[in-house]
C-alpha cells in the first residue's frame, strides 16, 4: 500500500465520496416525502448508499416488508389521498401518533392519528422522520411518553396506519376517496408481486423477512370467507371487521372503510384472529 493510498483510505472521514450527490428524487422517486438533496459525505454511517447493509439482527423480521409498504404511498396518484399528518405507529412499548383507547364497537382502537410521516432518513431505510408524541401502549392510557419524537425504528414497529384526505373532495364524495384508494393499493400491491426481500428505496438488502413470515396466517386469511372481513389483535392494538387488501411481503394491509383508514400490519405480530 502507497502512502497515497494509505492516507485516502483512512483519513477522509466515513469513507462517503465527497464530489458524488444523490438527490432525494432519485432514492424516492415520485415521492412526497422527498427530503432535500443529500450528498453521500453527509451519511453519517460509516459507508455508502450502494454498500450492503451490516448481517441482519434475527429480531427484525419485518422491517424491509414494512419498507416497501410505505413506499406504496410514494405513487403520485396514491400520494394525493393519504393524510400524511394522521399516521399512528405501534412498538412493542408506544403508540406514536395516538393513545390507545379501550376497545368498543369501532373497527380500531386508534383514538386519532396525528403524527405526521415526513420520509425516510437519508442514508439508509433503519429509520423514518416523523413528527408526533409516543404515548404508553396500554389501552386507556392518556399520559405521553415523549411528547416529541422526530425519528422512529422500522425495526421496532409492529403496525402503522393512516387516514386518507382528498382536500378537493366535499364530504359528499369521502367514499369514492377510500373506493380508490382501496384500488389503487390493491393494484400496486400485484405490482409488487406480495412480497419483498430487498430495500429498493435504498438499493440495499434490509432484514429476515424470510425467517418469519407466517405463511400459514396469510393463506387462513386469504381463504377463510369470501368477505374479506377479519378482525385480528397485534399486542394491544385491536381491529375489528377491517378488509383485507393483500399483503406485502409480511406485512399485511387492511382497510376500514368506516374509518376511512389503512393499516400496515406485520404477520410475525397477529396474535388473535376473530
Amino acid at each position: 500500500m502507497t502512502p497515497e493510498t494509505y492516507m485516502r483510505r483512512y483519513h477522509t472521514g466515513c469513507g462517503c465520496e465527497e464530489e458524488t450527490a444523490v438527490t432525494a428524487e432519485e432514492l424516492f422517486p415520485s415521492c412526497p416525502l422527498a427530503a432535500a438533496e443529500v450528498g453521500r459525505e453527509s451519511c453519517g454511517c460509516g459507508r455508502s448508499q450502494t454498500d450492503p447493509d451490516p448481517a441482519p439482527l434475527p429480531t427484525c423480521c419485518c422491517k424491509a416488508s414494512m419498507v416497501e409498504a410505505l413506499r406504496l404511498l410514494c405513487g403520485t396518484e396514491l400520494a394525493s389521498l393519504v393524510d400524511f399528518d394522521a399516521f399512528f405507529f405501534l412498538t412493542d412499548s408506544l403508540a406514536v401518533g395516538s393513545a390507545l383507547t379501550i376497545p368498543c364497537s369501532k373497527p380500531d382502537n386508534i383514538e386519532c392519528p396525528e403524527a405526521s410521516f415526513r420520509r425516510f432518513s437519508p442514508c439508509n431505510c433503519d429509520l423514518v422522520d416523523i413528527d408526533g408524541t409516543a404515548y404508553f401502549a396500554n389501552p386507556g392510557a392518556a399520559c405521553a411518553a415523549l411528547e416529541d419524537v422526530e425519528q422512529l425504528s422500522l425495526c421496532s414497529v409492529k403496525a402503522a396506519a393512516f387516514d386518507l384526505d382528498d382536500p378537493d373532495c366535499p364530504e359528499s364524495c369521502e367514499d369514492a376517496v377510500y373506493r380508490r384508494a382501496v384500488r389503487l393499493l390493491r393494484r400496486s400491491i400485484r405490482s409488487e408481486g406480495g412480497s419483498t426481500g430487498s430495500c429498493a428505496a435504498c438499493g440495499s438488502h434490509c432484514d429476515c423477512d424470510d425467517c418469519c413470515c407466517d405463511a400459514g396466517l396469510l393463506t387462513e386469511l386469504a381463504t377463510r370467507n369470501l368477505s374479506r372481513q377479519v378482525s385480528l389483535t397485534v399486542g394491544p392494538l385491536i381491529l375489528q371487521d377491517v378488509t383485507v387488501l393483500g399483503s406485502v411481503g409480511s406485512v399485511l394491509v387492511l382497510a376500514s372503510e368506516e374509518e376511512k383508514r389503512i393499516y400496515f400490519v406485520c404477520i410475525s405480530q397477529v396474535e388473535a384472529l376473530g
